[in-house]
């Protein structure tokens, strides 16, 4: 065996005459190259690229060099989806694709291991990366300029630019951003932004002119480095916009095959999409319509163009707000609503070509997700379904609408050339039981909700189901990508069965996890759920939580611009309550700051980071906003059982503090004879080496403790989590970690204060046993997690 090395190239003919130069070089090196898409045109492909690796990595590990910056995304989202070990052993290198490729495959062949192979191919050219000076916007008052590096993985995709337009309020400043030596864009224009496929490890151009140039770029670089939320936890980074968490990564295949779609005996192989079998009769769903005319506004006149140029700005700005109150991708399209470039375009359409605002409005939408669709980058080509569904929400408030998904499905299987997020639960709730894209990619909006909502899923089927007649019987298989049409009644009976199988055995979990866990030694052990959400308390109490754990109501600001008033964060916490019933739920005091950039704070990345004023911290230092959601959380109690917990504790002092603080939001409350209800319990977390150290200390005055584990790791390592160049040491069964939850439960135990861990850790069945074993009582863990955890604590041997 001998390190392998594969070529990426946005061309197949690039790739493979790169290889085969470097073959010339090496024949004994196993050379594989992932070129174009399936269908040969120009771009990457995530599948031939997964299946390079296989070919590549014979064990030694292999080095990937690619030509251009979306090729690099395409490997990099590869190797989060193979399998962690196998990923370890591939080496990406920034090097120029053939002199790389030539130097990497001589130093293979001369016996160099990986890192040997990895530095002669790194050596070869120098870096392509080169950091220019940055543009300056064109316009009056002062101006700056600055160089930023994206640090998220999948870089300025439509929810972070839609952060950044957000950041803006308030600020007098024009912003472009460009590629280094780019051209600029406006900021505003949220899909130009996109389109420059900024991705993680990329430099960003930023200019400003304005009074406020300077600050403003402090704002926006600090947004940009601080990667928007989406570095996460564990081992491994994940993009979160993927949805992906270290549970879901082990269930996706190690390394799928390429794939072009084909049909070989009846069963159509594409792209596995979200895991799940279904057995259904096809339902073929309309493409969304290219024109539409609406019922008021025409511009044959210049008043009459006036009047529906007003109108189509008042339909934008009321579905903008209405989105801007929705779920993370209604969010991010508010923001594309916002592009001023669709307006203007309409704007321009309406008095040009006498269209009403509907059709102006409409052509424009269209046109634009046309464009994205056709990008050879599979995160830009995504986001055409996105500005369709925006686009639609703008007719929805000019009176039309563009719904072409029917009433009742029961049980149909779906085939659509592409969907919008935010037609995916439609389907749900109108009962379909799979569905079939002929586009889409992995990291598409809608195939992140469906894997949410546990819908089967097959992509880029291209159009080999477009002959297929309605009622179709299609037998679906989400996880492998498979659909096969029209099966005989045996195969579909049998599929039928597995179907009612799996359904029986989650069943039976879900009803067993509804008891509570009673260890062989007497010990009740509650396993609760971490939540930060009205969907997130629905999936515990269905999953049989015996409570909540952790409460994050930072979640629930997030993507506000301004922080809500008492009244509105009350009902926001009521409404998570009334979800649980009488269930105790740990409600988890504001944790701003670090990885957690609340919009309505204005927080700094330096000052508000991991090792500044964040957490409660941040809170002390800002009595009337502590005051604010302790009252709001009092008042929303009633009726329930809830305790509040401070996040980012370091000292006993502070939970003094913290004490107090609660006793002046209930004698306030008091006072005024303001219903509400009085905190069962006061406890902290523990995330601070000093806090697990000093344990006997503050489990002295709080009533509880719970471990934050991966906070504690990142501090205990002194590794920041959202670098991925130190992403290795977060290993939670490391050695310090161990001995610290060891010293830790001992202090905690001989205090007699309860311990919960509602960190990663608590959900990983290893560790499980470990925890109980130390005296943890209490587990807090993502929701689909609980049934699974509760198995494993029943099944602890006496």
């Amino acid at each position: 065996m001998s390190v392998g090395l594969i070529v990426v190239s946005h061309s197949r003919a690039l790739a493979e005459g790169t290889a085969a130069l470097a073959r010339q070089m090496a024949p004994s090196v196993t050379i594989a190259e992932a070129g174009g898409t399936e269908d040969g045109s120009i771009g990457t492909s995530f599948d031939a690229i997964m299946a390079a690796i296989a070919t590549a990595d014979s064990g030694d590990g292999a080095v990937l060099l690619y030509d251009l910056g979306s090729a690099l995304l395409t490997a990099e989202t590869a190797l989060e989806f193979s399998d962690p070990e196998a990923a370890e052993r591939i080496r990406i290198v920034d090097a120029p694709l053939v002199e790389g490729a030539v130097a990497a495959a001589v130093a293979a062949e001369s016996g160099a291991g990986l890192d040997g192979v990895a530095e002669a191919a790194g050596r070869s050219g120098g870096s392509w990366a080169t950091v220019e000076p940055a543009q300056v916007a064109v316009g009056d008052g002062p101006q700056a300029g600055r160089s930023v590096l994206v640090v998220n993985p999948l870089g300025l995709h439509a929810r972070p630019v839609a952060a950044l337009v957000r950041a803006l309020d308030g600020w007098d400043a024009v912003v472009t951003v460009a590629r280094p030596g780019g051209t600029p864009v406006d900021l505003h224009a949220v899909l130009r932004v996109v389109a420059l496929a900024l991705r993680g490890g990329e430099t960003v151009d930023l200019a400003a002119t304005g009074p406020d140039a300077v600050p403003v770029l402090d704002v926006l670089a600090g947004l940009i480095t601080g990667g928007f939320g989406e570095v996460g936890t564990g081992v491994r980074l994940v993009p979160s916009s993927m949805g992906a968490a270290p549970a879901r990564l082990g269930a996706a295949p190690a390394n799928r095959p390429a794939v072009a779609a084909r049909i070989d005996d009846g069963v159509l192989t594409a792209v596995p999409g979200s895991p799940g079998l279904a057995v259904g009769r096809l339902v073929r769903l309309d493409r969304a319509p290219v024109q539409v005319t609406g019922a008021a506004g025409r511009g044959t006149d210049a008043d009459a163009a006036a009047e529906a140029i007003t109108l189509l700005a008042a339909a934008i700005a009321a579905a903008g707000r209405k989105l801007a109150a929705g779920n993370q991708f209604q969010v991010a399209h508010a923001a594309l609503l916002a592009d001023p470039e669709l307006s203007a375009a309409a704007g321009r359409r309406i008095t040009e070509d006498h269209l009403d605002a509907a059709a102006a409005w409409w052509s424009v939408i269209a046109a634009r997700a046309e464009e994205l669709a056709a990008d050879p980058d599979e995160l830009v080509a995504s986001r055409g379904a996105d500005v369709r569904e925006a686009g639609a929400a703008v007719l929805t408030e000019l009176g039309l609408d563009v719904d072409r998904i029917p009433a009742s499905l029961d049980g149909a299987i779906i085939v659509a050339d592409d969907l919008g997020p935010g037609e995916v639960p439609v389907l749900v709730e109108r009962g379909a039981a799979g569905v079939v894209l002929a586009r889409s990619s992995i990291t598409a909006h809608a195939v992140i909700v469906a894997r949410g909502l546990g819908l089967p899923m097959v992509l880029r089927a291209g159009d080999l189901l477009a002959r297929r007649p309605a009622g179709t019987v299609l037998v679906l298989d989400g996880a492998v990508g498979t659909v096969q049409v029209d099966p005989s009644a045996e195969v579909a009976d049998a599929a039928r069965a597995r179907i009612t199988a799996l359904a029986d055995e989650r069943a039976a979990l879900t009803a067993l996890a509804a008891a509570p866990v009673v260890l062989p030694d007497g010990r009740e052990i509650a396993v609760v759920a971490n939540v930060g959400s009205l969907a997130d308390a629905r999936a515990a109490v269905a999953n049989g939580a015996d409570g909540v754990g952790l409460l994050r109501t930072e979640l629930l600001l997030l993507d506000r611009d301004t922080f809500p008033d008492e009244d509105t964060h009350c009902a926001d916490v009521r409404a998570i309550l009334e979800v649980l019933g009488d269930r105790p739920v740990v409600v988890r005091l504001l944790d701003a700051g670090g990885d957690k950039p609340v919009t309505a704070l204005a927080l700094d990345p330096v000052q508000h980071g991991f090792l500044g004023v964040r957490g409660l911290r941040y809170l002390l230092a800002h009595p009337d906003l502590l005051q604010l959601q302790l009252r709001a959380v009092l008042r929303a109690s009633v009726g329930h059982r809830v305790s509040v917990m401070a996040p980012m504790v370091s000292v006993a002092a502070e939970v003094h503090a913290l004490r107090a603080a609660v006793d002046r939001a209930v004698a306030s409350l008091d006072a005024e004879g303001v219903a509400f209800a009085a905190p069962e319990q006061v406890g902290v977390m523990i995330e601070v080496p000093a806090a697990a150290l000093a344990a006997d200390e503050i489990c002295a005055v709080a009533d509880f403790v719970s471990v934050g584990s991966n906070d504690l790791t990142g501090y205990l390592m002194a590794a920041d989590r959202t670098n991925p160049e130190v992403a290795d040491l977060l290993d939670p069964h490391g050695t310090a970690l161990q001995r610290l939850l060891d010293q830790l439960c001992a202090q905690a135990n001989a205090a007699g204060t309860p311990i919960a861990v509602c960190g990663e850790i608590a959900g990983m069945v290893d560790q499980v046993p470990g925890l109980v074993a130390r005296g943890v009582h209490e587990l807090s863990v993502a929701p689909a997690r609980i049934p699974e955890v509760k198995q494993v604590l029943r099944a602890l041997p006496v």
